[in-house]
């Protein structure tokens, strides 16, 4: 996966919640930069909304609230007014930065939160269990070392990812749970929220052509995007059935 830029968006929980820092860029204040602040709406014919998944009640002890869990399939999250959710919007400009802390990925209600998350190469990716339950951890890699390994309720561990692709990561435990890691080598980037919105800051000005991903969309790239030092560009990308290309995730959940 080459370099990309990514646009720093709300960053995409369980249904693509639209205040997941751990999904953005920092944001700068400097008045050289700019921002990008955009829509990523769905074009077309409208699909139908995907069946719950069927999970038995057996099959969730130890899951947090387990009574109410989240059986939503997530693969495409379309909103009321059209915006799509998690799509990974990528951009380069600048050199990458490495944040020091570690980009959490939770198993919370026996759900991967959020369904994407976005690290940049060189940074460490924290596999979280907030359940009470065992849990799997198996990262179906194909450039980072694969992982295939239980982790305790309560417990958490840590992985370093050094070179660029999507890696699928599974529940091998509960096999409706999934997730995927974009890691990148892009030095800003965003998933968008639920509402399918984005904001990216602090980028430099000059135009722009955004590298995209998304689990059934595929990936490619948008339109040029004009940045200008202290402003802010709306922007809006469409994608949909027509505009879908090879690139995406595997399966439903």
């Amino acid at each position: 996966m080459k370099a990309l830029m990514i646009l720093c968006a709300a960053g995409a929980a369980a249904l693509g919640s639209a205040d997941n820092d751990s999904a953005k860029t920092p944001a700068t204040t400097n008045t050289e930069t700019g921002s990008i602040k955009g829509m990523v709406l769905w074009e077309g014919d409208r699909p139908e909304p995907k069946p719950a998944l069927e999970i038995k009640s057996t099959e969730t002890q130890g899951c947090h609230d387990a009574a109410n869990m989240d059986t939503t399939d997530r693969s495409l999250l379309i909103s009321e007014k059209g915006g799509v959710a998690n799509v990974v919007m990528m951009i380069e400009a600048t050199d990458v930065v490495v944040p020091d802390a570690p980009i959490e990925l939770d198993q919370v209600g026996c759900r991967f939160e959020p369904r994407v998350v976005v690290v940049p190469v060189g940074g460490t990716l924290k596999f979280a269990n907030s359940d009470e339950t065992n849990h799997n951890i198996h990262t179906f890699a194909k450039k980072n070392q694969a992982m295939n390994k239980n982790v305790a309720g309560g417990a958490d561990m840590e992985q370093m990812l050094d070179k660029a692709e999507v890696i699928n990561v599974a529940c091998d435990i509960h096999n409706w749970m999934k997730s995927f890691v974009v890691v990148t080598d892009a030095s800003h980037y965003a998933v968008s929220g639920a509402d399918g919105s984005f904001q990216i800051d602090g980028l430099p000005a000059g135009d722009y052509k955004i590298e995209w991903w998304h689990e059934e969309l595929g990936k490619g790239k948008t339109a040029a995007v004009t940045v200008t030092a202290g402003g802010v560009t709306e922007f809006t990308h469409k994608v949909g059935e027509a505009k879908k290309k090879k690139g995406g995730g595997r399966g439903r959940r």
